[in-house]
């Protein structure tokens, strides 16, 4: 069963199907039966800008289009009504293909080929779609998803964002855990411009969608490097949600960059200070990586602890009293073509981790 599904089609019409008995708004009633079985709808309310704005011209439009490819981007599935087809149904479906998306659609038979080879399950009556994505066990392909989310950051890694959007994206989540990654994407720090630490937003998104927390990572370029300028909005944006909400532990994920590292992984915990007074947080995660034999792992890597400014996890630990962990992962572990299984045993042994950690 998905988590979020994505409804494409017309809005506020009413579909006459007899499964239903009624005549029903098709959005309107399947966001009802997705939200009684727990699932998120991903547009619950599509507006119609031209109802409001007289001239709705280019960069409206193209807001608009950037919202609606923004949340197929977050969702997990897409069902696409083609009994009332629009012209932006078949560009969604497309779209959500591509990005690995799990893809319903509702339609009259015979479903022409395009159809056929961009959705992985198609109805002629809307109940049955829903049943199908209601009770169907959603196949989640990590290793494409992985991939697709990092091409997708890829393409603006090294950008700015656009007037008016943020330098990062968060995630919101039930279990009290955060996962950061503040070099997604590339960023400066005194006046040098920095590659991004591929994988790690990845990661943390992908640990986002396996356990249900909270995530927030760098999304373009960063005009000033997260982790050592605190009035950065990324930073800012840290702060609210640390402030709003229970957090029980923060994970910061980097990586190492340097291949000839005899390393796995750097745990860093400030000789135990980030971790307040949860200490065991460090000995179930280093419990759960050599479980999955991750053996070489370095402790408190020094170039992080002998730096005498005041950093983004120091802001967490000791400000805000939250334990903190920072991880750095060796690229070998952050290649999900080609190494799947190297990197299908770290996200596992993580998503294993922050539940245990947040379930008690």
């Amino acid at each position: 069963m998905p988590t979020s599904v994505y409804l494409s089609g017309p809005s506020n019409q009413p579909l006459v199907d007899p499964s239903l008995a009624i005549s029903a708004d098709w959005k309107a009633y399947a966001a009802s039966k997705f939200i009684q079985s727990g699932i998120t709808v991903a547009n619950p309310l599509d507006l119609d800008i031209s109802g409001f704005i007289k001239n709705v011209d280019e960069f409206a439009s193209n807001s608009t289009i950037k919202h609606s490819l923004a949340l197929i981007d977050r969702a997990d599935s897409l069902l696409a009504n083609l009994l009332q087809a629009t012209e932006s149904s078949p560009m969604e479906i497309f779209y959500a293909h591509r990005q690995g998306k799990q893809v319903v659609v509702v339609g009259n038979e015979p479903f022409s080929p395009w159809v056929m080879f961009h959705s992985e399950a198609r109805f002629g009556k809307l109940k049955e779609a829903l049943d199908y994505l209601i009770h169907q066990p959603l196949a989640f392909d990590t290793i494409t998803w992985s991939d697709q989310f990092e091409s997708h950051l890829k393409r603006r890694a090294d950008q700015y964002p656009p007037e008016g959007e943020h330098d990062f994206e968060y995630y919101g989540g039930t279990l009290p855990i955060l996962v950061l990654a503040p070099h997604a994407t590339a960023y400066f720090k005194d006046g040098s411009l920095y590659f991004p630490e591929s994988y790690t937003g990845s990661m943390a998104v992908l640990l986002h969608k396996l356990t249900g927390c909270h995530t927030l990572i760098s999304s373009y370029c960063t005009a000033a490097d997260p982790v050592h300028y605190l009035g950065s909005p990324y930073v800012s944006c840290l702060t609210q949600l640390i402030k709003k909400t229970d957090i029980k532990l923060v994970l910061n994920l980097h990586g190492i960059e340097d291949w000839n590292s005899p390393y796995d992984f750097f745990i860093t915990s400030w000789n135990n200070s980030s971790l307040v007074t949860k200490t065991e947080y460090l000995n179930l995660l280093v419990s759960m990586l050599k479980l999955k034999d991750f053996k070489e792992i370095g402790y408190d890597f020094p170039e992080i602890t002998s730096q005498n400014t005041k950093t983004m996890s120091h802001l967490l630990f000791e400000d805000f009293s939250v334990p903190t962990i920072r991880l750095d992962i060796h690229n070998r572990y952050r290649l999900p073509k080609l190494n799947p299984s190297l990197y299908s045993s770290l996200h596992t042994a993580l998503a294993q981790f922050l539940m245990l950690i947040g379930s008690h």
